[in-house]
């Protein structure tokens, strides 16, 4: 009985990868290049804070790529795919905080862009560019401080 649930763990484990992990790890890169390609840059030509709308869509994709991440890691199923992927564990957490920095960068963009003054616009251009400098460098300091290596621990412990 305990081999077949270990059978059904694993079969459950790569429905779950490919079902759900399988976007995230395809997502997680392009989204923070979306925000910064499309919807920073479209900020700027146009001069006019997208509003509510262009946060409200970037938090979603906060929460949509969130909870596959969070299921994957509380789930003891969908946590085998991190043992037998090592490098997947550090890539989504390495490109989900790249995605967090990227979607306050753009919220303090559009914050600046409410009101309709050259010098405010500025101003908040240099303050996006600021965190996501810090942010990156923060990053940097706590992946530095706490490595991003595999679920299962280090190898050569």
């Amino acid at each position: 009985m305990k081999k077949f649930f270990s059978i059904v763990g694993s079969i459950l484990s790569a429905i779950g990868f490919l079902a759900l992990m399988g976007w995230v790890i395809f997502l997680l890169p392009i989204i923070p290049l979306k925000i910064i390609l499309t919807d920073i840059g479209l900020v700027r030509a146009v001069g006019f804070s997208r509003g509510f709308s262009g946060i409200a869509d970037t938090v979603n994709f906060i929460w949509i790529l969130g909870i596959p991440i969070a299921l994957s890691l509380r789930i003891p199923a969908f946590r085998k795919m991190y043992y037998r992927l090592p490098w997947m564990y550090p890539y989504v957490k390495i490109y989900y905080l790249n995605l967090v920095i990227m979607a306050i960068a753009l919220i303090i963009l559009n914050y600046g862009y409410e009101v309709q003054n050259e010098t405010r616009h500025t101003v908040f251009y240099i303050l996006m560019l600021l965190e996501i400098v810090v942010g990156r460098v923060l990053m940097s300091i706590y992946f530095n401080w706490k490595n991003a290596e595999h679920i299962g621990g280090s190898e050569y412990e």
